[in-house]
């Protein structure tokens, strides 16, 4: 069998993982602005501040920053001082889902609260969407195809495996025949009808036919030597007997 066309670009493809918040940190909690997030009551369906007239308006309640930026903002409150019934450190995951906007509290990116009990906010976990994953569903994971070009195999430059990193990189054909660079990308690259880097070699014998026909030749080879010891152990029999005849005589 003939050799495939030797592939001078190849592709591959790597799960690329990015932390995706689709909003700036919000001014109350950059400014520490509290009467943006007060209400005065009684108000129903919001958070109160401990026995105060001061509730606390839902985009206000365990929100995505002040519970995953932990060292600037688990220990805010927008309640009155001495009131922090909002400090996230304090509430409780089934307050945090009733009070927080549409109930989904930090989760992020189409995520749903689940809450396991009665655990404090930071301890909370989402239920994330395809493509999406961590605590608060903030990483989105996607495929990344990135087209690589053929070099010397001693050329390789001390580059690390692609497996292992999404920088520029060194890929191989199944069975390391051929070298590829794949430089670093952050887009998906149009792939061209381009095939994957692996599949570039072709991993069928050169010489298959041949292969089996000196096999072929090796059984005939056997079955010659087999039927030899056959015809060497009939004549010596044939032998034998002709030696007890002449003694007898």
């Amino acid at each position: 069998m003939q050799e495939t066309e030797t592939h001078k670009e190849c592709v591959i493809v790597q799960e690329k993982e990015t932390i995706e918040v689709p909003f700036e940190i919000p001014s109350f909690l950059k400014n520490g602005d509290k009467t943006y997030c007060q209400a005065y009551g009684p108000v129903q369906g919001m958070l109160r501040c401990g026995q105060s007239n001061v509730y606390i308006k839902p985009e206000c309640v365990c929100s995505f920053h002040n519970v995953y930026e932990a060292t600037f903002y688990h220990s805010y409150s927008s309640c009155p001082e001495g009131t922090p019934s909002d400090k996230v450190t304090q509430l409780k995951c089934p307050d945090c889902k009733k009070y927080s906007l549409n109930n989904t509290g930090p989760c992020i990116n189409g995520g749903k609260l689940t809450c396991r009990g009665d655990e404090v906010a930071p301890e909370i976990t989402c239920q994330c969407p395809p493509n999406y994953e961590g605590k608060v569903c903030e990483i989105k994971i996607e495929n990344i195809t990135r087209v690589c070009d053929m070099i010397s195999n001693y050329s390789t430059g001390g580059l690390s495996n692609c497996a292992i990193t999404g920088r520029d990189c060194i890929t191989y054909s199944r069975n390391m025949k051929y070298a590829y660079k794949c430089n670093e990308t952050q887009l998906s690259q149009d792939r061209r009808g381009l095939p994957f880097c692996v599949d570039t070699e072709n991993t069928t014998p050169r010489h298959a036919d041949y292969t089996h026909k000196l096999s072929e030749s090796f059984q005939n080879k056997v079955i010659r030597e087999n039927s030899g010891v056959k015809t060497m152990y009939t004549l010596s029999k044939h032998v034998v007997i002709l030696v007890v005849i002449v003694l007898h005589l």
